[in-house]
């Protein structure tokens, strides 16, 4: 792949006074900009190495590909801004962010999955990573290993810790997105997984009061919603807490006033309620899949690569996370796997059918990428711009998801669906058996999508 050309990203960004800061997740490059219009769009587009932009409810994202993190890097060296600093001191970035939000042409959904993007993504690493060791316990176990073995053991505690503390890493990132203290927000977090109603529950105690109003004692480790909420709430309570609070009491009041009321209120309301409706989703989507078998399967897997270029796909993500932390597995993964996968057979059908040699090169390595479960290089890359394939690869993975849903297949860890992935396949009563279903269900969708893509495209001459 030919080198991309960092200095001229930044001017089709309409150049270093209109960045405001700048992240990356695992295929783009995340700007924020005092005013999109300057946004070059078709100058960014045509650059080499760049595979496509999109334009989310508050960031410019650049789609690259594996290699943002070192576009990433030489992008903070050439403007001099962090993830964290906004290039001009004087501006006030809470303003521009609510001008941004404000003037969005973006709909509500569209706007609502972005936060939820913000919100998730860095905390996917953190996942995915637990997510693999968890497969690698389902391996070993599978293998004979048992819990009297301290070594192994004590390696099941490390790889559950992100499920067990999940609240924790929420409650920083969304008050990041939020704009409010993490600290405070940590501390309400933890005082709504505080040991003792894990003791109160433990007892028998099903409920409790707090100036005389009843509330139900939940145990939040591994919830994802309550958390979420009771941040956002927080937020609000801190703003204006600190609007109106003057003098020199403000550094104590504020924060107190924030971690009372907004642990009082999610207690009594929010935290119950947001539990219900996270159990009833999760529920939900589970009897989808257990009750819709093939049909479930045939729809989500044909629709899932159209969901992850709209950016709703991560609407998901706590859904699945839900679901993992409630029951131990998820019947979707297997069905978004093969949809990805779909994608990869397609671009493999144009890798084998084009004579044009960066075409082919681009198809290739987004293939690969697509086998280890990303996708944007595909979609964006290579699939999407070549009109019929992109189809021929939803075909694929609608026939694959149909498959494992008619087969009940399962996934029993977070983590990106793909062939690198095996191991989040691993469980139940016959844990190989299982990830060998899954992975004919892949190669099912991976031939789908590349035989229709070889036999019915024709390359632009």
């Amino acid at each position: 792949m030919a080198k991309i050309s960092v200095a001229k990203i930044v001017d089709g960004l309409g150049g270093k006074p209109n960045i405001v800061n700048a992240t990356h997740c695992a295929t783009r490059l995340r700007v924020t900009l005092k005013d999109k219009t300057k946004v070059d769009k078709e100058e960014i587009k045509a650059l080499d190495g760049v595979l496509g932009l999109v334009e989310g409810a508050t960031q410019t994202q650049i789609v690259i590909g594996p290699e943002v993190s070192s576009v990433y890097r030489e992008f903070i060296e050439l403007t001099g801004v962090s993830e964290e600093a906004p290039a001009d001191e004087n501006l006030d970035e809470e303003k521009v962010l609510k001008d941004d939000l404000k003037n969005s042409k973006g709909s509500i959904m569209t706007k609502f999955f972005d936060t939820v993007a913000q919100i998730f993504n860095p905390i996917v690493p953190s996942l995915a990573g637990c997510g693999f060791l968890s497969a690698l316990v389902m391996i070993f176990m599978a293998c004979g290993a048992s819990m009297k073995d301290p070594t192994f053991a004590n390696f099941v505690t490390i790889a559950m810790a992100v499920f067990t503390f999940l609240p924790f890493l929420l409650a920083s990132s969304t008050a990041k997105v939020f704009k409010m203290n993490q600290y405070v927000a940590l501390t309400i977090c933890a005082a709504m997984m505080a040991p003792a109603w894990s003791t109160m529950i433990a007892n028998g105690q099903s409920t409790s009061s707090i100036l005389g109003i009843p509330f139900k004692v939940i145990n939040y480790g591994g919830s994802v919603l309550p958390i979420v909420f009771a941040i956002i709430l927080a937020s609000y309570v801190e703003k204006y807490s600190d609007k109106f609070i003057k003098g020199p009491l403000k550094i104590i009041l504020v924060p107190a006033i924030t971690i009372l009321v907004s642990t009082v209120v999610t207690l009594w309301t929010i935290g119950p309620a947001s539990y219900w409706i996270g159990e009833q989703i999760a529920a939900g989507v589970n009897w989808l899949f257990a009750n819709g078998g093939p049909i479930a399967g045939l729809v989500y897997g044909g629709i899932y690569s159209m969901m992850v270029i709209l950016g709703i796909h991560h609407g998901m993500v706590p859904v699945l996370t839900q679901m993992i932390s409630n029951q131990g597995f998820n019947l979707v993964s297997p069905t978004s796997g093969s949809a990805n996968i779909g994608q990869a057979g397609a671009a493999f059908g144009i890798w084998f059918k084009s004579k044009d040699k960066k075409q082919k090169a681009n198809a290739f390595s987004a293939c690969i990428a697509a086998c280890t479960g990303i996708t944007e290089p595909v979609l964006y890359g290579v699939t999407v711009p070549s009109g019929k394939p992109f189809f021929f690869g939803c075909i694929g993975g609608a026939v694959g998801g149909g498959v494992a849903g008619l087969l009940g297949l399962k996934a029993y860890a977070m983590g990106g669906p793909s062939f690198l992935s095996f191991g989040m396949f691993m469980g139940g009563s016959n844990a190989f058996m299982n990830m060998g279903l899954v992975m004919v269900c892949f190669c099912v969708a991976f031939v789908v999508a590349a035989a229709l893509t070889i036999v019915c495209w024709k390359p632009a001459k």
